[in-house]
């Protein structure tokens, strides 16, 4: 059984090469193919939850309580970067993705209830899932639910077959995870590719890993900077929908296309009501898109006729996309159902970590950004600023109350700071750590 399954999943899960448009788009296939190849553990998993989805498949969902997920945000960016700028992505940004996320699983985005086109409104579904910041860090610490790391990588090759994970480990210039039974887990960062061939936006994998003794540090989800959201430092095409998207396969789901080339139908394993399809559609989706790649009528499905294919799914790459299936929803949903040993997500859905719903945290001030073991006094200062920290400072930086940077230094390792040169007023501190940023405001009165 277990050749049988690792050679239908290859076949699944095998990349297009003769894609002409970006088929690294995402490159969770090639994180599965490859895991696959090399990690017991996770075949066993992957075993266990397809058994659970073909048992459970016809659950409903429809009248549960909304499931609430806690998120941490890891924003690993150049050493350089101030919060706000380039990399280092500010807070509204990151609000602003956790606002689509949240629109996206509750069926409660814009394009709803008057899709571009209506082929497949009576089939789109709600997971009617949230996703809020952690509270709680794995300490049991207060945290904001945002990570800072500061790293002079400048970006991480998406192509590398470690380096693709390495800005999850703090050994790499990156910042381990939080504990993947927990929290979900989402990278944010610069991604890259060596290699050509299109530009990665994001990857996750599919579930099973979270539970393996050696391999859980990679669970989670990566997406680039620049399509993280939709305002901020982001893409002029960047809709939010990359994060939407890497959630889908980190809860189970499968691309509603055929990557090995020809007319296939991924719903074998999670779902009945996505058609079959031939290749990958990239463009637009309006009333006027009528692709028909493959005849349903040969497939096992909900349909009783040949559809189109349902490009404006969630797990397309069609430029614009609208919706999950009332069945991928119902996927999603056992997957935060089963156990652990089964390679599902139940203790992620029933995690005590405490969260944020409230969306505030784009108009928190700067005293968010605090660190353990750092101490900054006296505050206000006559002219000398003492700095006390327990771990080694990066880069340290003092900008004014309009934002302009008058002071950096890397690798700071003094005490103190002599501010007697500057004029009276409010100034902000930023120190960066392997830990993460620290920002205080200071105020200078000599």
């Amino acid at each position: 059984m277990r050749t049988k399954l690792i050679l239908s999943l290859l076949v699944i899960f095998s990349l297009q090469i003769n894609a002409q448009e970006n088929n690294k788009k995402c490159i969770t296939t090639q994180l599965v193919e490859n895991e696959l190849e090399n990690n017991i553990e996770y075949i066993l998993m992957r075993e266990n939850l397809i058994d659970y989805q073909k048992e459970n498949k016809k659950n409903n969902y429809q009248k549960q309580q909304i499931i609430t997920i806690p998120v941490v945000i890891h924003v690993v960016h150049r050493t350089q970067d101030m919060v706000g700028n380039n990399t280092n992505i500010s807070n509204l940004q990151i609000e602003d993705q956790l606002r689509v996320l949240n629109e996206d699983f509750s069926k409660t985005n814009p394009e709803f209830p008057n899709p571009p086109r209506n082929t497949f409104q009576n089939y789109a579904g709600n997971p009617n899932i949230k996703f809020c910041l952690a509270t709680t860090n794995p300490e049991g610490n207060p945290t904001t639910g945002i990570t800072r790391t500061p790293t002079s990588k400048t970006s991480w090759d998406a192509d590398d077959a470690d380096e693709k994970n390495y800005m999850k480990l703090s050994t790499q210039g990156g910042i381990n995870n939080w504990d993947p039974l927990k929290y979900l887990n989402i990278w944010v960062c610069n991604l890259s590719n060596s290699s050509g061939g299109g530009q990665t936006l994001g990857y996750a994998y599919l579930p099973g890993i979270q539970a393996s003794s050696t391999h859980s540090w990679k669970d989670g989800l990566v997406v680039d900077y620049k399509f993280f959201g939709t305002t901020g430092n982001v893409n002029n095409s960047s809709d939010g929908r990359t994060a939407t998207h890497e959630i889908g396969h980190y809860l189970g789901l499968s691309h509603t296309f055929c990557e090995s080339g020809g007319c296939c139908d991924n719903d074998e394993w999670n779902v009945n009501d996505t058609p079959a399809s031939d290749g990958i559609y990239f463009g637009n989706v309006n009333t006027s898109t009528n692709n028909n790649t493959c005849n349903d009528l040969a497939y096992s499905n909900v349909f009783n006729t040949d559809v189109l294919d349902m490009d404006e799914n969630y797990m397309s790459y069609a430029s614009n996309t609208w919706m999950f299936s009332n069945s991928q929803a119902t996927a999603m949903l056992n997957v935060l159902n089963a156990q652990t040993w089964q390679g599902g997500r139940v203790e992620l859905k029933n995690s005590t970590i405490s969260v944020n719903c409230t969306g505030i945290i784009g108009t928190v001030g700067v005293n968010e950004y605090q660190l353990e073991n750092i101490n900054i006094y006296p505050n206000p200062s006559l002219a000398t600023l003492h700095i006390a920290s327990q771990t080694k400072i990066n880069t340290l930086s003092i900008s004014n109350i309009i934002g302009e940077q008058i002071l950096f230094i890397e690798d700071f390792n003094a005490n103190t700071i002599d501010l007697s040169s500057f004029e009276n007023g409010v100034y902000f501190i930023n120190i960066s750590t392997y830990k993460g940023t620290h920002i205080e405001k200071i105020i200078l009165t000599k």
